[in-house]
């Protein structure tokens, strides 16, 4: 079995020693991220190139144009109409160039916890909506917990004593949101 590569472009560097060759590539495939973003997700929906244009009102050479195009060359309407035909919409996020990945990770804290707000807000009143929203809530605390702590564990340096049995007390997600709620209430 031949050797396995995790994309073209380390293939390429790989079979290849022509050094312009290999950065010009590296430059188109950066300038095509969205066009091979858009692919994937048209492969995903299991649709052919005729069936995405036929959704769309395009041609099926429009579609195999945008899919090549460079992403300066893409146009919101496209964009557009080819992500309904494929059920998925366009979001676009603007953020400082010199944003730290720090100010990411709390640019996304505040807009996750806008999500979960206005999802209460619309389930007030309807209590079977509501029940599933709590549920939600717990679900996501119990994720965005493990994923925080996993991270937090990966980035400890220092080696920590290890014993063969640790016992912690148990976690009661509906105290701990009262207790969350409470906290906001008095800011």
């Amino acid at each position: 079995m031949g050797k396995k590569y995790n994309n073209v472009l380390e293939m390429t560097k790989d079979i290849s020693d022509d050094k312009d060759f290999n950065k010009a590539l590296e430059e188109e495939i950066k300038n095509k991220q969205i066009s091979k973003a858009l692919f994937a997700m048209r492969c995903k929906a299991g649709l052919t190139q005729k069936e995405l244009a036929e959704k769309a009102g395009f041609t099926q050479g429009k579609i195999s144009k945008i899919e090549n195009a460079f992403d300066n060359e893409l146009t919101l309407n496209d964009l557009t109409k080819y992500c309904s035909a494929i059920n998925m919409q366009i979001e676009i996020g603007f953020s400082d160039m010199d944003a730290t990945l720090a100010d990411r990770v709390k640019q996304h804290y505040f807009a996750l916890m806008e999500c979960l707000t206005e999802m209460r807000r619309l389930a007030k009143g309807d209590t079977s909506i509501e029940e599933g929203v709590e549920k939600f809530h717990e679900e996501a605390f119990a994720n965005i917990t493990t994923g925080m702590l996993d991270c937090l564990l990966k980035v400890k340096t220092k080696e920590e004593e290890k014993r063969p049995l640790h016992v912690s007390s148990p976690i009661d997600i509906k105290t701990l949101l009262e207790r969350r709620e409470k906290e906001l209430t008095f800011k």
